[in-house]
């Protein structure tokens, strides 16, 4: 019996309410104790086509998917046939064979078969056929032990706002679903079981929401954007939150709209910032370049997807890096961040907007939709921990005519007034120009005004959200990686330590200015080295080889079907290239 460590995964079609579900069966587990990740895989349309919706629940903390499914709740054929091959021998899966029976010659013997009419009870017992996804609650409830306390409880507060009939129905379909399994499943246990343990002072929360709480404690009171996905959450979180703190939420036109809105906000001394993706972030880039050569400080949220061009809009990939870190005419300072969990895409975000006001330029928070868009239970947030540097702004009056917005300073920082303040006037041009703002196209001032602002990069070194070192510090065997694959490269790292196969994992969180001293003393002394990204030249790798020069034993771990790594997936080539044997109690 495998006690409070489980996978289960949702498929159907998109618009049927599997992933409404899916949040349910989520929060159910947190309440329970449990820590919980989820990950969404749907289709970039509203309505038909295969979705599913992962849901990781064990006792200890989960930041990614597992090697396996142990659960697959199939609402049709497609899900099966589609995801067969990711069940955990032992697991089981429960379809909905209302319309079709499952063929001989797709069915697994090493997996135990639930088949529930899902459709046909929720449309004859209670004359609503959208309910067979809260049937399956029912079902899977009373076979891995969820508590049927809780369930009824999130169920209620789920419906409740819509009708009485609504709520009543979706209560008697949990009913319906756990008497099924008493009649015909009770001597036919799952395998799997849940134990409640206490809740605790936790929250359950997606990445994009984690951002926009950030950015709300960080003092952002200005957002523009325009809905892309998977980056629109953020917008909406905004719309919702920020007129209660005396802000605004703006959708705008396009997303050449949106830059320059929150380029005019900024400039005023509101924190401001936008969201976007790849597409949305080509558009920007002119706008960026602008922000740099007048020091306005903006914040980009870029939430990364499968490219190039519309690419799978609903879909993983980090391979924007580049584009971030090098994109634009000319050269500007300017910051990368990376959170790896969903609570450190809260803290992030608040650097960056300190970051951004300090230094005068643009700094952007990478996420990807595998990380932007799933949940993850957390502790609560530490508001001590946070706080609002506002750098060199001047809000006392100044003399007119000595002050020079452009100054030339030790740091590469100029003291910065905003619109108002007595005495502040002065010119701010998008062409070169001198520490007053006046158009120059002098050598001597395009040297000193370049030096100055690209100083910034190593005035700011001290100030960067430093990397995360993981394992053991003296393994042989070396792991770079960020974002999302913080969680199954951390995994691995655990998994193999387990077998007695030392690592250790270089967690970038700044990834722009280069964290070159920290890369080139994290390399010494591995004997492998092991780059885990999701894209298909290596954008990440590429940058460390640039850095430390050649290594023989470097080695490219890469994904790009528009899917995070399971851990297992991570493990394989490190077994393979460093000749090693992971006993198979670690492949689980």
């Amino acid at each position: 019996m495998v006690v409070n460590d489980i996978e289960i995964m949702f498929g159907g079609q998109a618009g049927d309410g599997s992933l409404t579900t899916g949040d349910l069966i989520a929060g159910v587990f947190k309440r329970m104790g449990l820590e919980v990740y989820t990950y969404k895989d749907f289709p970039s349309r509203i309505r038909g086509g295969h979705t599913n919706y992962v849901i990781r629940a064990s006792e200890h903390p989960n930041w990614g998917m597992a090697d396996f499914v142990d659960c697959l709740v199939a609402f049709d054929l497609e899900a099966v046939e589609a995801h067969l091959d990711e069940l955990r021998p032992g697991g089981f899966i429960i379809f909905d064979n209302s319309s079709e029976p499952i063929p001989d010659g797709v069915r697994r013997s090493d997996v135990t078969w639930y088949e529930v009419p899902l459709a046909k009870i929720a449309k004859s017992d209670l004359g609503l056929e959208l309910v067979r996804n809260t049937i399956s609650l029912g079902v899977l409830s009373a076979l891995i032990g969820m508590d049927r306390s809780i369930v009824r409880e999130l169920v209620s507060n789920a419906y409740k706002r819509k009708s009485e009939k609504v709520l009543d129905q979706n209560l008697r379909a949990i009913e319906a679903g756990e008497q099924y399994v008493e009649r015909h499943f009770a001597e036919w246990p799952s395998g799997y079981a849940l134990r409640a343990g206490a809740d605790g002072d936790r929250l359950i929360m997606m990445g994009n929401d984690a951002i926009g709480y950030g950015a709300l404690v960080a003092g952002c009171r200005f957002m523009a954007g325009y809905p892309i996905t998977p980056a629109t959450d953020v917008l909406e979180w905004m719309a919702k939150h920020v007129p209660r703190f005396g802000g605004i939420a703006v959708q705008a036109e396009d997303e050449l709209s949106a830059i320059n809105m929150v380029l005019g906000a900024a400039f005023t001394g509101v924190r401001a910032m936008t969201a976007t993706s790849g597409p949305g972030q080509a558009l920007m880039t002119e706008a960026i370049g602008l922000a740099g050569v007048l020091e306005i400080p903006v914040v980009v949220i870029e939430c990364a997807r499968t490219g190039p061009s519309t690419g799978m809009p609903t879909k993983t990939e980090q391979s924007n890096l580049n584009h971030l870190i090098f994109s634009g005419h000319g050269e500007i300072p300017r910051v990368v961040l990376a959170p790896g969990t969903v609570e450190d895409s809260f803290y992030l975000t608040v650097d960056a907007f300190n970051l951004a006001e300090k230094y005068q330029c643009p700094v952007f928070v990478l996420s990807e939709q595998a990380l932007c868009q799933s949940k993850a239970t957390l502790p609560s947030l530490d508001l001590s921990r946070t706080s609002v540097e506002r750098g060199k702004l001047q809000t006392e009056p100044v003399v007119f005519g000595e002050y020079k917005r452009f100054a030339f300073t030790a740091d590469g920082v100029s003291p910065r007034v905003i619109p108002g303040v007595e005495g502040g006037m002065h010119l701010a041009a998008g062409s070169e120009h001198n520490d007053a703002g006046v158009i120059t196209e002098s050598a001597l001032n395009r040297r000193r005004m370049m030096d100055k602002r690209m100083g910034k990069m190593e005035s700011m070194r001290d100030d960067l959200p430093k990397p995360i070192i993981h394992g053991d510090p003296q393994a042989e065997i070396a792991i770079f990686g960020y974002g999302s694959n913080r969680g199954p490269i951390g995994e691995a790292l655990e998994r193999l330590w387990q077998a007695g196969i030392a690592a250790r994992f270089f967690e970038f969180r700044t990834l722009w200015p280069f964290p070159e001293a920290e890369v080139r003393a994290f390399v010494e002394g591995a004997v492998h080295v092991f780059v885990v990204e999701n894209n298909y030249t290596g954008q990440l790798e590429r940058l460390i080889r640039y850095v430390v020069g050649p290594l023989e034993h470097m080695h490219l771990v890469n994904k790009y079907d528009g899917r995070p790594f399971r851990p297992i997936e991570i493990i394989d080539p490190i077994e393979k290239y460093a000749l090693l044997r992971v006993p198979m109690e670690v492949r689980r």
